[in-house]
């Protein structure tokens, strides 16, 4: 049953096609996935000023500038507004996402108001506000997403196998600094990384749903950035006078949770394919051992349990993850490692329909939304690849055999490096 609803996602999926695409060095990359026949639109805008552009005193400026942006006043309905409150005045939202290498804005709205969005967003984008009182709103948005991150104990756990894994960049930082790095950060600090980092050079630009009434230009939203490209900073890190593979750090959690992380292959590599495999294995395995149904919907931390595989980074990793309250924490953590490990010692053989199904229909579900496809399409033409990114996927998973499977289990989810996210120590209460 799992594999018919599978494929007849993939038949729904596969009519989406990008019907533009182009892509030449030092110039705005465009890919669009027009659908007239949605309800909404949507544009992702990738640039590369994300937390590899930051020297390791600039923790937290490349999210405060993203905020700034959204913070910067602009002509709304009712006067001047600050950029995101304009566009959900228009029926829209925008939001950004701080990654290792980029800064990813997305806009959202219904078609009859998608230009007007998209034209708010050029002029705060192009001219962004760095006075005070843009910069003081900027710095409270930000501290209050560090504060939310902060109780989820999959972020926290992610923030520090990042922080171990990214070892001669700074991509590994948490994603929107500390409050402490923020407060320190002035207008000037804040537009002269702006000006450092935000070129349409190395700018894509993925629009997909109704964008008719954009009328096909998209590459206007950059085109008051700067020429040119930026380069990431270079740092160099000492190794950690320590043979443990094995963080642990205490938040204000009710149960402790386990977070590892492997190494894995690039989106060109050969063993693409079968890592997209293995993942979607793992997410099933952990999801049946711990008796949760797999519910799509659901975001990672709600799952408990899961699998996922960042290949849109560099160097990529996948992620598991369990949230040890789903019974014996010691058994299930134990249970979730052996899982993977036994993966690159056992000897695949026989028919992998069922497993490549799976996989695919895992990467459908997974790329339902117009922002998810907008990002896919996003990442593979920031890596200059052209094409049917949905095809290109797919195939990677049918052309995977189980040698394949056995190979790259065996070199890449060999070694975890664990962190362990507990519970705060609760102070002891003495009765007379």
């Amino acid at each position: 049953m799992k594999r018919a609803i599978a494929l007849c996602a993939l038949a729904a999926l596969t009519a989406f096609i990008p019907s533009g695409l182009f892509a030449t060095p030092a110039t705005v990359t465009i890919v669009e996935q027009p659908d007239a026949a949605a309800d909404l639109g949507g544009v992702e805008v990738l640039l590369q000023a994300g937390l590899d552009r930051q020297t390791p005193r600039q923790n937290g400026l490349s999210a405060l500038t993203a905020e700034t942006i959204l913070q910067t006043p602009v002509a709304g309905l009712s006067g001047s507004r600050p950029l995101q409150q304009a566009i959900s005045e228009n029926g829209g939202s925008i939001t950004y996402a701080v990654e290792p290498r980029h800064i990813r804005f997305y806009v959202e709205g219904v078609g009859s108001s998608y230009a007007r969005l998209l034209t708010l967003f050029h002029q705060a984008l192009s001219k962004p506000d760095f006075s005070a009182p843009t910069l003081s709103a900027a710095r409270v948005a930000v501290n209050e997403k560090i504060k939310q991150s902060q109780r989820l104990a999959l972020s926290v756990g992610i923030d520090m196998l990042n922080g171990a894994f990214y070892q001669n960049s700074d991509a590994g930082m948490p994603p929107f600094g500390t409050p402490q790095t923020l407060a320190s950060f002035s207008g000037t600090d804040v537009a002269e990384f702006y000006r450092a980092h935000y070129h349409r050079g190395d700018a894509v630009v993925s629009a997909i749903g109704n964008i008719s009434g954009a009328n096909g230009n998209f590459a206007f939203l950059v085109d008051g950035l700067q020429p040119g490209v930026t380069a990431p900073i270079t740092v160099r890190k000492s190794s950690l006078p320590s043979s443990s593979r094995q963080i642990i750090a205490r938040r204000d959690v009710p149960v402790p949770w386990l977070v590892a992380q492997y190494p894995a292959p690039e989106m060109r590599s050969r063993d693409f394919g079968a890592m997209l495999i293995l993942t979607a294995f793992v997410q099933r395995t952990l999801a049946d051992v711990s008796e949760l149904p797999g519910i799509a919907t659901r975001g990672a931390a709600q799952r408990g349990v899961g699998a996922f595989y960042n290949f849109d980074t560099y160097p990529a990793n996948v992620i598991i993850y369990v949230d040890g309250g789903l019974g014996d924490p010691t058994r299930t953590f134990a249970t979730a490692l052996t899982v993977v490990n036994v993966l690159g010692h056992a000897k695949l053989s026989g028919d992998l329909s069922q497993m490549k199904s799976f996989a695919a229909g895992r990467f459908l579900e997974d790329t339902q939304t117009l922002q998810d496809r907008a990002w896919l399409a996003g990442v593979f033409a920031a890596q200059h690849q052209s094409g049917d990114y949905t095809a290109m996927i797919l195939k990677a998973i049918n052309d995977t055999n189980g040698a394949d499977l056995q190979r790259v289990a065996a070199r890449y989810l060999s070694v975890p490096t664990i962190a362990l996210v507990l519970p705060r120590a609760q102070p002891s209460v003495q009765t007379q």
